[in-house]
Parts: structure tokens; C-alpha cells; sequence
């Protein structure tokens, strides 16, 4: 029978038994993993849970973390059609799906980190469904943590209590994880086969615990949707204390206030005037020396975590098309000569050794510039590290150059949603979004239902690249290998630049095969990988 009653480390549990055709797992909803970080615990680190006695009912979910909801399509249609979850700053929980019949099944874990950079999102929207995964025999864990300004603002009067401030969600998501290693086995799971994964600020969250040395041994494989965040710099403590001074200057809260009068703020005095979403609040990582090693992700990725495996990619057309250009802003690529500029400013000297580049009719070209910067060729900007299908090729090649002993998979996912008519012309017309960030959760979950959501009038090919792509996932969580379940080969990204175009037809490709290819893959290295190795 299922275990709808654990016993952990600190009490009692209990959970959801779930309906047909996943009776035979249980669901433990708002698992709390450490103490509710109010009043006195606002803006320090996590502190572990006290026992208790009794049977905790956790059959519901718990409030998301803080934040202000971006109401934006195709997001709020395709992810948030069933409402806005209530928001707490008593936000530190976790769900666990789990299909095991006793304690100690030893089962591969996979703990999710939502997306939504470290701002907004929550832990449990539909798309996050782990049922499939656990059916497959995966126990699914996704983690909320502290976001926004709640969980990243740093402040002088704040380092001085401790040395240092910002990084709470980071050292809640370390928390969450030590949380699951202490008490995962009698959920049937194994401490010792830990991945890491989450999408978009997800993969930066996971991506981070797979490279601290707090969490050095803890995490055995990770993925990273959207994608590896290998060009991102972190900021100084200085930095981030200049930011969190000027958004409380924003919030009309002076900057000076003591420690015990911020803690005692209500929870809406930190919105600034005119805030419309939780992206202008503070929201990124501090380079500490501790849970942050180094000043970029790179270093960290190379330093601490070339054991690691790695599952890595992006979806076609995501790419920032005119990042650190002068058409930055200014809409889309629209004659060919905006486009040979464009590309003239990106390649530089190096233009004149790619081929033609433009491909049809100038109607096509800014969906053509927008291919070619998801195959690699685009500035680094702020997101087109992770959203770079070369970078992740050639971070493949680059560990398997340097004797690191972590596999690398990579994959562009190339599957355009299907639509209805009425959305054609709209913020959720394919022509505009192609394949649209955040768009493959549906399939590597397996999450997409008749109806779920319900702007999607799903095929029968969707449902099955669903369920070939969540069997890739649970294959690679199980042993670092997406291959297996006779699935077409998915070859290594160390080997001869391999990765997987995850579409109805899937198909592994290895190898640098054309001129344009070629000139890419030197883009690239110069780009985003120029400077000092790190080695091992």
C-alpha cells in the first residue's frame, strides 16, 4: 500500500493519496523544512525545524513566497489559468511525490526549483506535476524558498550582524536539501542519488547547489532548463548593499533604519511606489566566498562541480536576438539590410567568414536571426548564456578536454505548442512566441492533461513526445544517462559536440557540420568562454 504516514526526523507526516491513474502514489503537500522566517528570522538564515508531536496534516498546499505576481501571456493562460496561489513570507515548504511502498526503496531523487528568476514563481504550479516522474519510479521534491527582496536584500547594517547579507533563498534552498538528505529514505528515496533541477532561475538555483562548497557531495547530477547560467556574474557585497539601499529609497523606508525596526515593517511597506511585479525587487546572488565561491558561474562550475553530470538546453527562438547590440529595444529584425547589420555588429571582423546568413523572404528574417541566435550565434547579453545551444556543446567539450569526470547532455527543444485559432494574432500566436521560454515543462513533466490547460488543444503527438521526453528526464535523474526504454540515441555533448533535438521527431546529432556550425562554435569560445580555465 502507499505510505499516505512518514516518520521523519523531526515527526509525522501525513499525505494526499492520489486519484487514477496515480492511486498508487501519495503526494505530501507543504512540508515545512525549516522555521517560518518572520519577525526576528526576516533577512537572517534559515533555521531548522523543532519536533513535534502528532501527525502533521499535509494534504494541502502551503502559501507561495512573497512576491507580485507578472501578468504576462502566454504565462498566465498556459501556467497560472487556475488563479494566484496565497503569499506569505512564511513561505519555507516543500512537496514530495512519491510512489515507494516502504521506507528505504532507495528510489533516485530529484529536487525541483521553480522558475521565475529569484523574484517570482511558485513550487507547485500545474506544470511542476510530478506524478509521471514518480511513476516512473523517481521521488519528485519541489522546493520553495524566499524570493525577491525577502530573499536577497542585502544591506550595510545588515552585513554587520553577520559578516555578510543577501543569499537568505540560497541558504534556504541548502537548508531544503540537507532537509532532503536527512529525511528522504523513509519516503522511499536515496540520500545518495540526489539531482538538482529547475528551469529558467531554477537552473541558476540548482545550478548554484550543484557548485557550493556547502553543498559539496550532496548532489550527484543537475539539470538545467534554460539553461546553464555559465556567463553569469554574481554581485559584490558592495553591490548588493547599494541595491537593497536604493530600493528601500524606493519603498520610502529610510535606508538607515535599524535591524529591529525592518524586521518589525509589515510585509507591504517593501513594495516601491509604482511596483508593478517582483522583478524590480532585489533578486540576485551575492558573491559571498561561501555559498557563492566565485564571482562568476563559470568559475564556480569548473572548480566544484566537474564530478557533476549535466543535462542542459534551451528552446528554439528564446534567445535575446539583439542583446548587447544598438537594436536592443527597438523591435524586430524586419529588410535584410537591418538584418546584415545586426549580424555585422555581433560577428564583428568574423562576419565575412559565415555564410549567407539570411535565409527567404525578408518576412521570414526576424524568425531566421532569432534560429541562428538559439543555435549560438548571439552577444552575451543578460539571459543568452542559457539560452545558447552551442554554449552548452561546447561546455561539453571543454570538460571532456580538461579529464572532468561529469557527462554533459544537451538538447534544443524545437517543439511549437499547439494553438487555437482565436489566439493567432495574439501574445500566444506561434509566429510570435516560437517555441517561447518555460514551453517544454509541460512535456519533460508529462504534465499536459485534456484540458490542462485549457487554451492548449493538445495532439497526440504532444502526449507522446511527453511521455518519450519525461522518460529521458527520469533516466538521466536514475543514472546520469538520459538513454534507455529504446528511445533514439541521445550522444554526449563531449562527444564531438553531440546533443538531441527534442521535437516530435527526435534526433541526436554529433559533429560540426557545416561552415556555419564551425564558425558558430569559434563565436562562441571567444564569447563566452574566453578567458582562463579553471581546471578540475
Amino acid at each position: 500500500m502507499p505510505m499516505e504516514i512518514v516518520q521523519t526526523k523531526y515527526g509525522k507526516l501525513r499525505g494526499v493519496l492520489q486519484q487514477a491513474p496515480f492511486q498508487d502514489q501519495v503526494v505530501f503537500k507543504g512540508v515545512p523544512y525549516a522555521q517560518p522566517p518572520v519577525g526576528g528570522l526576516r533577512f537572517a538564515p534559515p533555521v531548522p525545524l523543532q519536533p513535534w508531536q502528532g501527525i502533521l496534516d499535509c494534504t494541502r498546499e502551503a502559501p507561495a513566497a512573497w512576491q507580485i505576481f507578472l501578468n504576462a501571456q502566454p504565462y498566465e493562460s498556459d501556467f497560472f489559468f487556475g488563479g494566484y496561489p496565497d503569499c506569505s513570507e512564511d513561505c519555507l515548504y516543500m512537496d514530495i511525490t512519491t510512489g515507494a511502498r516502504e521506507a528505504g526503496e532507495k528510489r533516485p531523487v530529484y529536487v525541483w526549483f521553480h522558475g521565475g528568476g529569484l523574484n517570482a514563481g511558485y513550487s507547485y504550479e500545474p506544470e511542476f506535476d510530478g506524478n509521471v516522474l514518480a511513476q516512473k519510479g523517481v521521488i519528485v521534491v519541489s522546493v520553495a524558498q524566499r524570493l525577491n527582496v525577502f530573499g536577497y536584500l542585502a544591506l550595510p547594517q545588515l552585513t554587520a550582524e553577520r559578516g555578510k547579507s543577501g543569499n537568505y533563498g540560497l541558504m534556504d534552498e541548502g537548508m531544503a536539501l540537507r532537509w532532503i538528505v536527512e529525511n528522504i529514505a523513509a519516503f522511499g528515496g536515496d540520500p545518495e542519488q540526489i539531482t538538482v533541477g529547475g528551469q529558467s532561475g531554477g537552473s541558476l538555483k540548482a545550478g548554484i547547489l550543484a557548485s557550493s562548497p556547502v553543498t559539496a557531495g550532496l548532489v550527484r547530477r543537475c539539470i538545467a532548463e534554460s539553461g546553464l547560467k555559465i556567463g553569469q556574474k554574481f554581485l559584490t557585497q558592495q553591490q548588493a548593499e547599494q541595491q537593497g539601499i536604493e530600493f528601500l529609497k524606493s519603498c520610502g523606508i529610510d535606508p538607515s533604519i535599524s535591524l529591529e525596526e525592518l524586521r518589525q515593517l509589515p510585509t507591504e511597506a517593501f513594495r516601491a511606489k509604482g511596483q508593478k511585479d517582483s522583478y524590480s525587487a532585489p533578486g540576485q546572488l551575492v558573491w559571498d566566498g561561501e555559498w557563492v565561491p566565485c564571482l562568476t558561474m563559470r568559475e564556480c562550475l569548473e572548480r566544484y562541480a566537474s564530478d557533476v553530470d549535466f543535462l542542459c538546453g534551451t528552446n528554439l527562438g528564446e534567445a535575446d536576438v539583439t542583446a548587447g547590440t544598438s537594436f536592443a529595444g527597438k523591435g524586430e529584425i524586419r529588410t535584410k539590410e537591418e538584418f546584415d547589420s545586426l549580424f555585422r555588429e555581433i560577428l564583428g571582423d568574423r562576419y565575412e567568414d559565415f555564410p549567407a546568413l539570411a535565409q527567404g523572404e525578408e518576412k521570414s528574417l526576424w524568425k531566421t536571426a532569432r534560429e541562428l541566435a538559439s543555435m549560438g550565434l548571439c552577444k552575451t547579453g543578460r539571459t543568452n548564456f542559457s539560452r545558447n545551444l552551442m554554449v552548452d556543446r561546447v561546455f561539453g567539450m571543454q570538460r571532456k578536454e580538461r579529464g572532468a569526470k561529469g557527462r554533459v547532455y544537451a538538447y534544443l527543444f524545437t517543439r511549437v505548442l499547439p494553438c487555437r485559432r482565436e489566439d493567432y494574432g495574439t501574445d500566444r500566436d506561434p509566429e510570435r512566441v516560437m517555441v517561447y521560454h518555460s514551453s517544454e515543462l509541460f512535456y519533460v513533466f508529462a504534465s499536459l492533461r485534456d484540458g490542462v490547460p485549457p487554451v492548449r488543444p493538445w495532439q497526440p503527438e504532444d502526449f507522446d513526445l511527453a511521455e518519450k521526453l519525461s522518460s529521458y528526464w527520469a533516466n538521466f535523474i536514475k543514472t546520469g544517462n538520459p538513454n534507455g526504454n529504446d528511445l533514439p540515441d541521445w550522444p554526449q555533448a563531449g562527444d564531438d559536440y553531440g546533443w538531441m533535438r527534442l521535437d516530435v521527431c527526435l534526433k541526436g546529432e554529433k559533429g560540426l557540420n557545416s561552415t556555419l556550425e564551425k564558425r558558430t562554435e569559434e563565436f562562441v569560445r571567444g564569447e563566452y568562454f574566453a578567458g582562463p580555465s579553471h581546471g578540475k
